[in-house]
C-alpha cells in the first residue's frame, strides 16, 4: 500500500502523528534479532511481514494493538533505538517531509528489555541531529504515556518529559481510550501543561464524539490524535473548531482499525468542509504498511480533496506543531509558504 506516485512525492509535507514503535522495518527487525538471539517466527521479510504487518481490516483498535508485539522485542539497546529513529527519518525523507514529529512510549518501547530511558532518548537525539543536518527536516519529539500501563507510568512519564523539556517538545495521552477513559489521567496530563509542554491526546479512535468533547473540556489540548468520530456531533464539532484544537488523522489507520468501516465513509474531507483544522498523517507506516504519500492518495483520490485543500493541511499542520517557532518557521518558509498552502476554504454552516 506504500505509494511512491511523483504527485504526490512532490509534494513538501508535514507530519505530527507518527510513532516509533510502528515504524520499524521488517528488516531491521530480523537483523537485530540475529544480532541478540531473539526468536522470530520467520527470519526473511517475506515470511515476517505477515507477522508484523496489518493488511486487512481487523475487528477494532486492540486487534490492530497486537501486532506491535515482534516490533517492541526488537527494540533491544539504546543502539538499536537509534538505528530505527534514523532508519524513520531516511524513509520520511524519501516522501518529501520536511516537518516529522515522532512519539514514543518510554514505557512500553523501552521495557521489554528494560533500557535506560536516557539512554534510549539520547539515541534518538544523534539521529535526529543527523538527519536535520541531512535532510533539512525540522524534527519534534513526543513522549507517549499509555492508559493501559496506568496512572503510575502516566506520572512517571511525565516526569520524565518534563525533565527533558528542552528536547522532548510535548506528551501524549494514547492506548484505547475506550478501556481507560479521560478522567483517570487529567491530574498529570494538566502538570504536563503546566510545565510548558504541549499536549495531544488519542481520541474519538474506538469511542463516540462525546470522549473528544470530554477530552477537550477537561484537558482543552493543543491537539487530538484522530478525533475520527467527532463528526457524529455538531456540539463537538463546534468545540474543536471555537477552541482552534487541530486533528491528527490517519485515514487508512482509522480503517485498518474499524474505527470507519470502509475508507470512503472517513470523515477527514467533511470535517475540513466544516472548518476543523484536520492535518494528514500516516500513524505507524511499517506496522500498517502505509505512508504520507499514501494518507494523500486517499485524501484525494478517494475522499475528493484537492490538492489545495491538502496543502491547505499541511499549513495546519505546521501551524499546530509543538517544534519550537524558530526552528520550524525556517522550514515552514521554505517549504511551506506558498500561496497553496494557504488557500483554506472557507467553512460551511453547521
Amino acid at each position: 500500500m506504500k505509494c511512491f506516485d511523483a504527485r504526490y512525492k512532490r509534494l513538501s509535507k508535514a507530519e505530527l502523528h507518527c510513532h516509533l514503535e510502528g515504524a520499524v522495518r521488517t528488516a531491521t527487525i530480523i537483523d537485530v534479532a540475529r544480532e541478540y538471539g531473539l526468536e522470530l517466527p520467520a527470519y526473511d521479510v517475506a515470511g515476517l511481514d505477515p507477522r508484523v504487518k496489518v493488511y486487512e481490516q481487523l475487528k477494532d483498535l486492540r486487534a490492530v494493538l497486537e501486532a506491535f508485539g515482534i516490533a517492541q522485542r526488537s527494540i533491544a539497546s539504546p543502539a538499536v533505538v537509534e538505528r530505527i529513529a534514523a532508519e524513520l527519518f531516511e524513509d520520511a525523507n524519501a516522501q518529501n517531509i520536511k516537518l516529522l514529529e515522532v512519539r514514543f512510549s518510554p514505557d512500553w518501547a523501552f521495557s521489554g528489555h528494560g533500557l535506560d530511558w536516557d539512554a534510549a532518548l539520547e539515541g534518538i537525539l544523534r539521529a535526529k541531529q543527523r538527519a536535520a543536518a541531512r535532510f533539512g527536516m525540522a524534527i519534534g519529539l513526543i513522549a507517549i504515556t499509555s492508559r493501559g500501563l496506568g496512572v503510575s507510568s502516566c506520572e512517571k512519564t511525565v516526569d520524565w518529559a518534563i525533565r527533558w523539556k528542552g528536547h522532548l517538545h510535548g506528551v501524549d495521552l494514547a492506548d484505547s481510550e475506550d478501556a481507560y477513559p479521560i478522567k483517570d489521567f487529567v491530574r498529570p496530563m494538566l502538570r504536563a501543561k503546566e510545565a510548558g509542554l504541549k499536549v495531544t491526546v488519542h481520541s474519538g479512535e474506538d469511542t463516540p464524539a462525546s470522549a473528544v468533547l470530554d477530552t477537550i473540556r477537561a484537558l482543552n489540548p493543543d491537539r487530538i490524535g484522530h478525533g475520527t468520530h467527532l463528526i457524529e456531533d455538531r456540539a463537538a464539532v463546534e468545540l474543536a473548531r471555537e477552541r482552534g484544537v487541530t486533528l491528527e488523522m490517519c485515514p487508512w489507520s482509522n480503517y485498518l482499525t474499524s474505527s470507519v468501516k470502509r475508507i470512503e465513509e472517513h470523515p477527514l474531507k467533511r470535517l475540513f468542509d466544516l472548518g476543523v483544522k484536520v492535518t494528514i498523517s500516516s500513524d505507524d507506516p511499517e506496522v500498517l504498511d502505509t505512508n504520507l504519500n499514501n494518507e494523500y492518495r486517499i485524501a484525494h483520490e478517494i475522499l475528493g480533496m484537492s490538492l489545495a485543500e491538502i496543502a491547505a493541511c499541511n499549513h495546519h499542520a505546521v501551524e499546530a506543531s509543538f517544534i519550537p517557532e524558530a526552528e520550524k518557521r525556517a522550514v515552514a518558509d521554505e517549504y511551506f509558504s506558498d500561496s497553496e498552502s494557504r488557500r483554506a476554504r472557507r467553512p460551511a454552516c453547521l
